[in-house]
């Protein structure tokens, strides 16, 4: 008999044998298709002591003859479409089956079957490490016990296989949604686990249970509750209603970190403004205070990397959750940190911007003829700070004077329509950078013919 190979998928419980197209699915819903071996077994896990198998040919087969299944020395003429297996040990399933025409199929199939333990699974949650204190640490250490480890079974090679647990583990955790905080459901699937397996996982940041399911059992455990002792914060930062997000790759630092400089630098490159500029700081944090009596501190800490260094340039606290407009006067990378210390452990998240080089330019012709374009004097500028214009015309009269760097000279002179011509300004401004600005020249004042 020519021997073909066996390939077993898995869907809806279901183990198909493709090359001879024919399946084999569980007649028993206790039953379940576990995996195809390494030697081609088709492996099932189930509650009782057997598993009844159902044999079915697709479309291309009409029926299947002369089954035997074959056990150590044992051998059981197989009759119908089903057949029966025990615990522990791997069956020989040789068949025939009707192919298109008078042509007839041989085919091989091993098939394997392990009653499953009726345990419930548990979970030790530890927070302490026999070597160092991880209380404030980012990972949680998780120890599995109880789990199903439903001994084993001899694949066709007469080799013993274990079979090992799967299992999910699930509870709640906190995300920020800008100055939101909502609840972030957290599942881990874990494959090949078994007892006294210990896991580190990501460490929730607020009180929470583990659920705690395997493959095989339908126990579910529920852990007492974890208190967390992680503080969670979140900041909103706008400059002009653009709100910047925060970087939380590096929470709980005592001191600024943001990776490298140079990925920091990167990071902030998409936010760039012109100064002096205000922004609003806004907070939202969960403390997890290790009592109802102790007060968590929160710190905004401000820091300037204009010289390639960061230097802290000065604290501010703000205990409430309102609003807080900050005034930035200095050009360069500015990054802010917000801390929120509980009395045990922090959170820190940083958040950064660049305030521009200072560039002032004047314009050569403006044309005030009330069509919305070009119609005022007035400089292109990035980060100018302190700013004066004087206008003059040819006879050297002052037509137009203003400290307001945002609103420009619209062509009159009290109430009327300077002339068409050349006119003369002088400019002084000084950039949030120190650069200081002398301008002199002549600009055209252009209207249509009539106007």
């Amino acid at each position: 008999m020519k021997k073909r190979r066996f390939v077993a998928n898995i869907f809806a419980a279901m183990a198909t044998l493709a090359a001879s197209a024919v399946s084999f699915n569980p007649v028993d819903n206790s039953t379940t298709f576990y995996k195809e071996g390494s030697s081609g077994e088709l492996v099932f896990v189930g509650d009782a002591d057997s598993a009844t198998i159902n044999i079915a040919p697709d479309q291309t087969e009409s029926g299947i003859n002369n089954a035997m299944l074959v056990s150590g020395k044992d051998t059981a003429k197989v009759t119908g479409a089903t057949v029966t297996i025990g615990t522990g040990k791997c069956y020989t399933l040789l068949y025939k089956s009707d192919g298109d025409g008078e042509k007839e199929n041989s085919g091989k199939a091993y098939l394997c079957y392990v009653k499953k333990t009726a345990v419930a699974p548990t979970v030790k949650v530890c927070d302490y490490d026999t070597i160092s204190n991880l209380v404030c640490g980012p990972d949680l250490k998780v120890k599995f016990s109880n789990l199903v480890y439903a001994n084993s079974y001899v694949n066709s090679r007469g080799e013993t296989v274990d079979i090992q647990d799967n299992i999910i583990l699930t509870y709640e955790d906190y995300e920020a949604d800008g100055i939101n905080i909502n609840d972030k459901p957290m599942e881990v699937v874990v494959n090949g686990v078994n007892n006294d397996s210990t896991l580190f996982i990501p460490k929730p940041k607020r009180h929470t249970v583990f659920k705690l399911k395997d493959k095989f059992s339908q126990y579910e455990y529920v852990s007492d509750t974890f208190r967390s002792l992680l503080p969670f914060s979140t900041a909103q930062l706008t400059v002009d209603g653009e709100a910047i997000p925060h970087n939380t790759e590096k929470r709980g630092e005592d001191n600024l970190v943001f990776g490298t400089l140079e990925d920091a630098k990167t990071n902030v490159g998409n936010y760039m403004y012109s100064g002096p500029l205000t922004i609003n700081l806004e907070r939202n944090s969960v403390d997890n205070t290790p009592a109802d009596t102790v007060d968590a501190s929160y710190e905004w800490s401000f820091f300037n990397d204009s010289t390639g260094t960061f230097r802290n340039r000065y604290n501010k606290f703000y205990n409430d959750m309102t609003v807080n407009q900050v005034p930035i006067q200095n050009y360069g990378t500015h990054f802010i940190t917000l801390t929120c210390d509980n009395g045990v452990c922090k959170d820190t998240i940083v958040t950064g911007f660049k305030v521009k080089t200072s560039y002032l330019l004047m314009p050569t012709v403006f044309t005030p003829n009330g069509d919305s374009y070009n119609d005022e004097l007035r400089p292109t500028y990035t980060s100018i700070n302190e700013y004066e214009i004087w206008i003059y015309n040819t006879m050297g009269k002052e037509m137009y004077n203003s400290k307001d760097i945002t609103v420009g000279w619209d062509g009159t002179y009290k109430g009327n329509d300077a002339p068409i011509g050349a006119y003369y300004y002088v400019v002084k401004a000084k950039g949030v950078d120190g650069t200081d600005y002398k301008l002199k020249g002549a600009v055209s004042l252009v209207r249509n013919a009539d106007n």
